[in-house]
């Protein structure tokens, strides 16, 4: 459970520091509207935890860096930059139509030779941190992993080029762009505010009186 707890952690981190950069892309490049609805979708998770973490401080506590973990964190970022890669190149060529798959097996078959990769990589890197105990394994983690995030950032770069064809021909409508932005602002008040209801109210207890 900690492994996939790293693996997730990873993964959401470089999905953030992903978001980060296509919020700025869209605001210097592209409709500023729709970069104002993606920062807000990024505050909506970042408030709900702030909120948990000031409700109930003793929750998450900081420990020392555990490298097996931290490695294997870096697994989760891999997969994120893969995920980031196929959703746009789903965009590029099956919504715009203005892009072609390089990959020799075509899309979307060249999504299974990218899992063919990172599935077995994910799972050696698992047995090489997590049930191989000695310091022999975990030094052979590194560049293992140094390798997965290099292979990885070649699907970051193609995602980033995939995206700007995002950037120059997405665009929110009129009618719609003040009404959108609105609601997901008012998600980011209301969410705080419903952890808060949710943690800070008494639960009931059953009480027994005498007859």
């Amino acid at each position: 459970m900690e492994a996939l707890k790293s693996l997730g952690q990873g993964y959401l981190v470089a999905v953030g520091v992903v978001w980060v950069c296509c919020i700025i892309a869209l605001v210097r490049g592209g409709d500023a509207w729709l970069g104002l609805a993606y920062l807000l979708i990024m505050l909506f998770p970042i408030t709900g935890y702030t909120a948990l973490k000031l409700l109930r401080p003793n929750a998450v506590g900081v420990g020392t860096v555990n490298w097996r973990h931290l490695l294997f964190g870096f697994q989760g970022a891999a997969l994120a930059f893969w995920t980031y890669d196929v959703a746009t190149t789903y965009y590029a060529i099956n919504i715009t139509g203005l892009a072609t798959e390089l990959n020799p097996l075509g899309w979307p078959m060249g999504i299974l030779g990218a899992a063919a990769y990172y599935i077995p990589t994910v799972a050696l890197s698992y047995v090489l941190l997590f049930r191989l105990k000695g310091n022999v394994a975990l030094y052979a983690a590194v560049p293992y992993t140094l390798v997965t995030i290099s292979m990885a950032s070649m699907n970051l770069f193609a995602g980033a080029q995939n995206f700007q064809l995002f950037v120059d021909t997405a665009l929110l409508a009129s009618s719609v762009r003040f009404d959108l932005v609105a609601l997901i602002a008012g998600l980011d008040v209301a969410a705080p505010l419903a952890l808060r209801y949710l943690t800070l109210r008494p639960r009931g207890q059953l009480s027994f009186k005498p007859h």
